[in-house]
This record gives structure tokens, C-alpha cells and sequence, in this order.
């Protein structure tokens, strides 16, 4: 698939997801003029900071020119170049080549790379020791810069690639903004082992190495229970189809799921009946991450920290209390209350037990009650 029919159709789906960011995009390409003074900043500003992660991300795409296919194989060249440059030099100065292979990469062959993080690193371990030359040391400066510039530039006019291959793989079990990242890292390393004499264009060749990386992001975040590979394609069939229905404007009724997605009716509500995804209760459910499902978990459920230490705290208070009452009055209250086990007594059952009668176990009871009182003031 070409890369304009990529970026043409990832495009759409941005208009779609987020409808003002269109609006101001265009406004930010027609309108040279400066902003105007302190107001109108404050309420860009504002409005900038209200965005959520994932507005943001797609707002600076906007902003991104793609590159033409001249550009781009310009860029890769001269990105190639001046990777074996600074490789060389790099060899000069006594760094092996086998600490600058990608993990994995037993030699540079078809798929064979030099890892770019190594290489940035070991450039500025170089320039910070101070043993370079004068001449060598600004030669290794503007050869570093360049090729960070290169590296960066073919980076940025490819992300909505990216996108357009990670929507092909929403999963509830894995959030989009991650499954973006992962692909974000499958394209720098297609970039470490793309090499312009192949023959073919640069997204063609990333595509692979942006899915590979998706895949095993979501493989990582299995379910508890694994789920059959068939079982797991035909979710993903029916979470598309929820979607496309919805954004026709039809009610996402299993019949209409059935007959997009191309499945039995049966087979449609089987899945749907599915356990969901398990989740963590820390994982936050408003966009400034103030609140998580913790917070929204029925009460019955769960042990109050604060609640639970603070009745061990009164609970060892009484202990210590009724410890001081005499010893009838003390063993009246441990009988009446259960204190020792778990079954209480009535003033007959206590008076049997201590020999007394049912109104001096009653009087044995208010006194200690009162004393206590007394104690806790």
C-alpha cells in the first residue's frame, strides 16, 4: 500500500476523532499575523493545557509537513552517509563495532543495524572527554547535529504512518496512546535498518517493523486467561465494526454487528458475553489523572485503609480501658459484649455464670459503662 493512501486515509480518521483540530489547524495556516497581546495568549495557553494527551499528540501532527518521495530518499541517503561517518570516526577513537550493533544484530547485513541510541551516546562520551583535537572535535559536532536533525525529520513525517497502522489494532485491552508509542518505536527501528539502495520506498519497509512492534506490545498485555488466536481476531473484528457502525449513526445492535462483521448472529453474542479485559484499579479514568477506579469501586468490596487502622487504634484503646475496670466488672462487660469470643451474653446468662443475680449483673454492667466514660474523657 502506497504511503499517500496511508497518510490520505489516517487523515480522514483524524477529522473524525477530534473535529476542532481541523478547524485549527487551518486557522493556524491562514493566519500569519502575530497573536495578539497577553488576553488571547492566556486563553491559547488555557485551552492548550485543558487538551488531554492524546489531542495534544495529534494537534503537533498538524503541524508536521510529510516529506515527498524525492525528499525522502534524499534524507535516507544523507542520514546513511552520516551514520558512517560518525561510525568511523567513532572506530578511530577506539570504539569497537560490535558495541554499536542493535540488540539482536549479530552482523550489518540486509536486516543488520547499528543502534542510533549507541551511537548518539558514544559521540557525546567523546565530546564531553575533552582528548579531541580542536578540528576533529567541531568536525564530530556538525557531523552529530546533522545527523540528529536527519534522524528527527524522518521520524516526525512519519508518524502519521503510525497511527494509520496502530488504528488497525485497537484492542480495549491495551490503551491507543500506548499502542501508538510502540509503534513510534518499531519506526526508529526501521529507520536504523533501512537502507536506500533496496530498491523501494522507506514506508513500505517500515511498515513491517511498526506492526511487528505493535503485535508484541499487545501479545505483553495478555489477558489472565488467554485467548484462542480466532477468538481474538474476531473480537477485533466486532470492536471495528462498533465503531463503524456508530460513526454511520446506526444503533450497534448485535444484528447490524453480525452483518457487518460477516459473522453468525450466535457467534456475535458468544463473544460479546466474554469476560472483558482485566485492568488495574490504579489506572486513571479522568484525563488529568485526578481520579482511578479505585475510587469508583463499590464500598462492600474493598478495605478502607484509613477506616480499618483507625478501629484497631479505638479497638486497642478499649482493650486498655476496660483492663483497668475491677475484675467483675470487667468480666461482666467481656460476657455482655463478647469480647473474649465472638457470642454475647445476656444479664441472666452472666448473673448464672458469676453466681448473682440478673439485676446485680445489670448494676455490675452500668457501673463499668460509667467508669468507662469517665476513662475516655
Amino acid at each position: 500500500m502506497s504511503r499517500e493512501k496511508f497518510h490520505s486515509r489516517d487523515e480522514a480518521w483524524l477529522k473524525d476523532t477530534d473535529e476542532s483540530l481541523p478547524a485549527a489547524a487551518e486557522a493556524g495556516e491562514a493566519d500569519a499575523s502575530p497573536p495578539e497581546p497577553t488576553e488571547r495568549g492566556g486563553e491559547d495557553r488555557n485551552t492548550e493545557s485543558s487538551s488531554s494527551p492524546m489531542q495534544s499528540y495529534l494537534k503537533h501532527l498538524y503541524r508536521l509537513q510529510l516529506l515527498t518521495p524525492e525528499e525522502e530518499n534524499t534524507t535516507t541517503c544523507l542520514l546513511r552517509e552520516l551514520e558512517d561517518k560518525l561510525i568511523a570516526l567513532l572506530q578511530k577513537r577506539g570504539v569497537e563495532l560490535v558495541e554499536l550493533r542493535s540488540e539482536g544484530v549479530e552482523q550489518r547485513g540486509s536486516t543488520g543495524a547499528y543502534d542510533h541510541g549507541l551511537i548518539i551516546s558514544r559521540a557525546r562520551v567523546l565530546l564531553d572527554s575533552g582528548d579531541l583535537p580542536r578540528r576533529e572535535r567541531s568536525n564530530l559536532q556538525s557531523l552529530l547535529r546533522r545527523f540528529q536533525e536527519q534522524r528527527k525529520k524522518l521520524i516526525q513525517c512519519n508518524l502519521r504512518l503510525v497511527i494509520a497502522i496502530a488504528k488497525r489494532f485497537r484492542n480495549p485491552a491495551v490503551p491507543f496512546i500506548d499502542l501508538i508509542q510502540e509503534g513510534n518505536v518499531g519506526l526508529m527501528k526501521a529507520i536504523e535498518r533501512f537502507k536506500p539502495q533496496m530498491g523501494y520506498r522507506f514506508s513500505t519497509y517500515a511498515y513491517w517493523w511498526i506492526q511487528q512492534e505493535i503485535q508484541l506490545a499487545l501479545r505483553r498485555n495478555d489477558d489472565l486467561v488467554r485467548q484462542p488466536a480466532n477468538v481474538q481476531d474476531d473480537l477485533r473484528a466486532i470492536y471495528r465494526a462498533i465503531s463503524e457502525v456508530r460513526a454511520k449513526g446506526i444503533p450497534a445492535s448485535d444484528e447490524n454487528l453480525a452483518r457487518e462483521t460477516g459473522l453468525d448472529l450466535d457467534r456475535v453474542q458468544s463473544l460479546l458475553k466474554l469476560p472483558g479485559p482485566t485492568g488495574s484499579l490504579d489506572e486513571p479514568v479522568a484525563e488529568d489523572q485526578s481520579s482511578t477506579r479505585l475510587d469508583y469501586a463499590p464500598a462492600d468490596e474493598l478495605y478502607n485503609t484509613d477506616e480499618l487502622v483507625t478501629n484497631q487504634e479505638l479497638a486497642e484503646r478499649l482493650r486498655e480501658a476496660v483492663n483497668r475496670l475491677p475484675p467483675r466488672q470487667r468480666t461482666v462487660l467481656n460476657l455482655r459484649y463478647g469480647l473474649f469470643s465472638d457470642k454475647d451474653c445476656s444479664f441472666r446468662v452472666i448473673g448464672e455464670q458469676l453466681g448473682l443475680s440478673q439485676e446485680r449483673a445489670r448494676q455490675l454492667h452500668s457501673d463499668a459503662l460509667r467508669q468507662l466514660r469517665r476513662q475516655w474523657r
